[in-house]
């Protein structure tokens, strides 16, 4: 099996691939650096970063292998992974105007592929190597066994602690009518429903603790908690064929990439056949 890290020379790509090195790692993996060669990437610097991604899996035991293709980097990419025995595709996105407008990893979660995507932005570059707090803002109780299972493999593999983070939105006249001890059933409704999650990261050896918000706009508040509260590493649900996340209305994934102050991996699920 094999995680793939799409490398371009910049330092963005550089960050998502070590994401990629310690997921393979803690799987016993190999991980597959690639590469669609194109004029607006220096072919001297991709192999640069190459070779530095190989010197960092070196304390970690991990086969990597190159693999540089020529074509349209997203139906290539596409065609690669289908016939190639992966896992998960990392891939990093760089600040623009419009995050997802035209880029790479716009253009992946369109497609359909055969693997899970972790799309990484960077908003510290040193963050990544000292990743010991990660957030995991969620609607109320809405999280998925693959999204788990990809959280605590991120959070095991850097040895971190978890935060769910669960938000239940609520309007002006909703919050005005939730008293003390309407707050509290709510939220103790919830963590009994996440019991069985809660339960898997104890089982793993992930520290693990739940917090709660009413909120009117949940972008806000992760946008807000963030500020107040310390994380290096903060995931994300994504739906593929879409820019659209799972957990919120409108385009909430390139908002929180634009304002977000730590490292966040918009996390796609590989679509069932």
């Amino acid at each position: 099996m094999k995680v793939i890290a799409a490398v371009n020379g910049l330092v963005t790509s550089d960050i998502a691939a070590l994401y990629a090195l310690r997921y393979a790692a803690l799987f016993n993996y190999t991980l597959t650096l690639l590469h669609v060669e194109n004029p607006d990437d220096s072919r001297e610097e991709v192999e640069t970063s190459m070779a530095a991604i190989e010197e960092a899996a070196e304390q970690y035991q991990v086969k990597i292998e190159r693999i540089f293709l020529q074509g349209e980097p997203a139906p290539v990419i596409q065609a690669h992974l289908l016939k190639t025995n992966a896992d998960i595709l990392f891939c990093s996105t760089r600040m623009r105007k419009s995050f997802f407008e035209n880029s790479l990893s716009d253009k992946l979660t369109r497609l359909h592929l055969p693997v899970d995507l972790a799309i990484v932005r960077v908003a510290h570059v040193g963050a990544a190597s000292r990743t010991q707090n990660i957030l995991l803002p969620i609607r109320e109780d809405r999280l998925s066994v693959k999204k788990f299972i990809f959280v605590s493999s991120i959070a095991k593999a850097f040895g971190a602690g978890t935060e769910i983070y669960s938000i239940s939105l609520a309007g002006n006249r909703r919050l005005a009518d939730f008293d003390i001890g309407r707050t509290k059933a709510l939220f103790q409704k919830t963590n009994e429903r996440l019991s069985h999650y809660a339960k898997g990261f104890t089982l793993l050896g992930i520290p693990l603790r739940i917090k709660h918000a009413l909120a009117k706009n949940e972008v806000d508040q992760i946008l807000h908690h963030l500020a107040h509260h310390e994380s290096q590493l903060m995931i994300i649900g994504g739906r593929r064929l879409s820019v659209f996340s799972r957990l919120f209305k409108g385009n909430p994934i390139a908002r929180l990439f634009r304002y977000t102050l730590v490292n966040t991996i918009a996390f796609y699920a590989r679509e069932e056949e």
